[in-house]
């Protein structure tokens, strides 16, 4: 399992309305559908360095330490990735309401595949490597 490289967002399976019960508006929403995300990992055997780009902005951090960052104007998240076997697991906590965001990534078939929870809605975008 190899993390390692730049990943492009390739499709999505239900984005929008996880976003949409995330409290995005409906601009923001119909861009992140046509969004052209990245995200750079470099993997040095359990250590990671992450950047993702995106509609929203773009953030740095690496795993097991906890940083924040913002879906939307009103939407700030905290929490941290940790590694568990071959997958990435991610808890975010919304700073506004409490509630909990749960996502994964992990490499299927060469794609990279992140898988979202929030509030009963299941959303995934699939990342090609470039």
């Amino acid at each position: 399992m190899s993390f390692d490289g730049t990943w492009k967002v390739d499709r999505s399976d239900n984005y929008e309305k996880f976003l949409e019960k995330m409290g995005v508006d409906e601009e923001k929403r119909k861009l992140a559908a046509h969004d052209n995300m990245k995200l750079k990992i470099k993997q040095n055997g359990k250590q990671f360095s992450v950047h993702e780009s995106s509609v929203y902005g773009s953030v740095n951090y690496f795993l097991d330490n906890t940083f924040q960052f913002e879906v939307d104007i009103d939407v700030l998240l905290v929490g941290e990735w940790t590694l568990n076997g071959a997958k990435m697991e991610g808890e975010f906590t919304r700073q506004d309401n409490k509630k909990v965001l749960k996502t994964t990534r992990e490499i299927v078939g060469g794609e990279l595949v992140q898988t979202y929870w929030y509030e009963g809605v299941k959303a995934k975008r699939i990342f090609v490597r470039q």
